[in-house]
């Protein structure tokens, strides 16, 4: 449990329980209380105190577990409140402060990402949420109510669902890339397979649609991109003699619900047409000729 279950008041002494006891969890407790003086020189003693819990009959054998769930987004700020297990009867007038309490009592939260307040039963995030670490986290909270005249108790299980916000870019591993091919490729064949990786979670955030920004020459149907894999194909026949070299700007974008928060990132390709042998020789001198007889030998 985080919290203890006794509250000792510091100036009258009184001992107050501060949360609902279960003689099947615990039966007895024990410890140490120190009375000390404002004297000089200052003197104190202690005692020990035993705490048996006896059990209630009227108390139900079949534990009361409801369960409740909150959505919180990545990039919410910590200290906000992001819900309340704080049950609408509860909000009454007639029910005091301290009168039911709240207790965290286990979960999967290992590191106090979440805090209930004891009180209010409000759910407080103390640390900054990353999706991609966690997305889903699970608090046992015991409520105690003190407000009826046989004090009750039930275990609240509450999910914290975290939604991915749109917090990483595309990523191309390197930038520019050089790719060679040569001249005498078919169209329709595939030259190079664009690959940008998005840190986003699962989902929207991170699925990547491909397209060419920029290209030179300006040809079209030249090459074709697949906007879904990446793939850069040939739409038509090259020519290293005409276009020995191609230069390509592919852009990366991913499909975030809300376009105006949509990422990108580009990337440069130079691509080389290599020169094959498929030109034979030709002749530019001319076929006929005139030569004046007697003319030297040479």
């Amino acid at each position: 449990p985080r919290a203890e279950r006794f509250y000792l008041n510091p100036t009258s002494g009184e001992l107050r329980t501060a949360s609902l006891l279960r003689s099947t969890e615990r039966a007895e407790y024990g410890f140490t209380v120190t009375a000390a003086d404002h004297g000089t020189p200052g003197l104190s003693s202690t005692c020990q105190v035993q705490i048996q819990v006896l059990s209630n009959s009227r108390s139900s054998t079949t534990p009361n577990i409801l369960s409740m769930t909150l959505n919180t987004v990545e990039g919410a700020a910590p200290g906000s409140i992001i819900g309340s297990v704080r049950p609408p009867d509860h909000q009454d007038s007639t029910v005091q402060e301290g009168q039911v309490t709240y207790l965290v009592v286990g979960g999967t939260d290992q590191d106090g990402t979440f805090m209930v307040d004891r009180l209010e039963g409000d759910v407080y995030l103390v640390r900054e949420l990353d999706y991609e670490k966690g997305s889903r986290y699970m608090l046992h909270i015991e409520v105690s109510d003190f407000s009826k005249a046989f004090p009750s108790s039930h275990l609240i299980k509450l999910d914290i669902n975290v939604q991915d916000s749109n917090d990483h870019a595309p990523e191309f591993s390197e930038d520019p890339v050089t790719i060679v091919i040569p001249e005498n490729i078919e169209p329709g064949a595939s030259i190079y397979t664009f690959q940008a990786v998005d840190r986003d979670g699962s989902g929207p955030n991170s699925e990547l649609h491909y397209s060419i920004e920029h290209h030179w020459p300006d040809t079209s149907d030249l090459l074709v991109l697949d906007s879904v894999t990446g793939v850069l194909t040939l739409g038509q026949k090259l020519d290293h003699e005409s276009t020995p070299s191609l230069y390509l700007v592919v852009r990366a974008t991913d499909h975030a619900l809300n376009p105006s928060q949509r990422r990108w990132s580009s990337i440069t390709a130079r691509l080389f047409v290599t020169d094959e042998n498929d030109n034979a020789p030709t002749f530019s001198s001319p076929s006929a000729v005139s030569v004046m007889e007697d003319q030297p030998v040479g």
